[in-house]
């Protein structure tokens, strides 16, 4: 069996998503008894196993080498110079490695040591497509998408494979290349022991949003939503966003009236976030709006979040939240507050179709399972 490697940029407890996701892949290869490293920015000092636990809600594993690597000058990648010298002593020795990361600035030096070493196999996850820029002319294309461009174009093609997250972003890559191993995979969900009744958190009456608050994530929808529940006796909860951002939205509601409805709260820990949904949650919020990017490339997570609890999910219908969602998800237009609102009020005024409606997001976690995923991927290694 081999070794897995997984080397991610960003900084140890940073807010959002992107650490935790490689966090949790890494635990998936741990929990199949194999040995892993997760290569990882220092972030602030810290003790880390008394971060797994009271931060990210995850137990310490003897298999799990947490690397958190600090750069010495601004602007510099230490984190991926330290995972190659760790890298070249396993192959060096014989090792079997597979290397997993979704940063394109470590491929071009893990694609030097492959030819050093050509037995490591090296995986790229795309998080993003950048094969055409064309999508990107409305918003402005920057120096840093074209450099982006070249790099996919130079580098993924000389991997051992490809991890997409939905099946639309599997066929864009594979018509760039048509000889390339691709798998599309989303991401997975945790199986968290159940602690309330369904009956419990659906009288709370309360939905929440989770992720970053730019306009395309249907903050707008938001504000609407809460009008039109206002009375309704239901509530409206979102984490996430920088201070500024959640400043400015809670100071809007208040304005337009809707300060004891609409609460703006900044990220918390995941350890914290799974209480709270599992214990004041009532629905799951995912408003997108219909860009390039949310119908064809993401995988939301907090689509994973709300399954993992058993969450009746409200969801704009683009290919990618039925994509992860399936059967589990209430699909409304993303230009439509009306479909948002009666979906909502239906679920939250009816005990038997909410307890049916969360049966099936526990059915669809359960297919999504962070081990299904991390044995996905070593079958696929094998095939290629």
């Amino acid at each position: 069996m081999p070794r897995i490697v997984w080397i991610n940029k960003s900084d140890w407890l940073k807010p959002g998503p992107i650490v935790y996701m490689g966090l949790l892949n890494a635990l998936a290869f741990v929990q199949m008894g194999l040995p892993t490293d997760y290569f990882i920015g220092a972030g602030p000092d810290s003790d880390t196993n008394e971060d797994l636990a009271d931060f990210y809600g995850q137990q310490p594993h003897d298999l799990l080498a947490i690397h958190r690597i600090k750069d010495q000058k601004r602007g510099q990648r230490r984190v991926y110079s330290v995972a190659l010298e760790n890298l070249a002593a396993y192959c060096s020795r014989g090792e079997k490695v597979v290397v997993l990361t979704r940063e394109i600035g470590a491929l071009s030096l893990l694609l030097r040591l492959k030819a050093k070493y050509p037995k490591l196999k090296v995986l790229y996850e795309a998080h993003d497509y950048y094969l055409t820029t064309r999508y990107l002319k409305k918003q402005g294309l920057s120096i840093s998408d074209l450099r982006r461009c070249w790099s996919e174009w130079m580098l993924i093609p000389k991997t051992d494979g490809l991890i997409c997250l939905t099946e639309h972003q599997r066929a864009l890559y594979q018509q760039g290349f048509p000889k390339l191993p691709i798998i599309a995979l989303p991401l997975g969900c945790l199986t968290p022991t159940k602690k309330s009744t369904l009956e419990q958190r659906r009288l709370h009456r309360r939905i929440v949003y989770i992720g970053h608050l730019h306009h395309f994530k249907g903050v707008e929808l938001i504000f609407d939503l809460a009008g039109r529940l206002k009375h309704g006796n239901v509530q409206l909860q979102s984490f996430g966003g920088n201070a500024d951002e959640i400043r400015s939205l809670q100071n809007k509601a208040e304005q337009e009236g809707l300060g004891e409805v609409l609460q703006f709260k900044p990220f918390i820990s995941p350890k914290s976030l799974h209480e709270i949904l599992d214990n004041e949650i009532s629905l799951g919020l995912m408003p997108l709006l219909d860009t390039f990017y949310n119908r064809y490339l993401t995988c939301p997570v907090k689509a994973l979040d709300f399954l993992a609890h058993g969450l009746p999910v409200l969801a704009s219908d683009l290919p990618s939240t039925r994509g992860v969602l399936c059967e589990a998800g209430f699909y409304c237009s993303s230009k439509s507050v009306t479909d948002f609102a009666r979906n909502a009020l239906m679920l939250l005024d009816d005990p038997a179709l909410y307890e049916s409606a969360s049966a099936v997001s526990y059915g669809r976690r359960d297919e999504l399972q962070w081990q299904l995923r991390a044995q996905a991927i070593l079958d696929f290694v094998e095939k290629g």
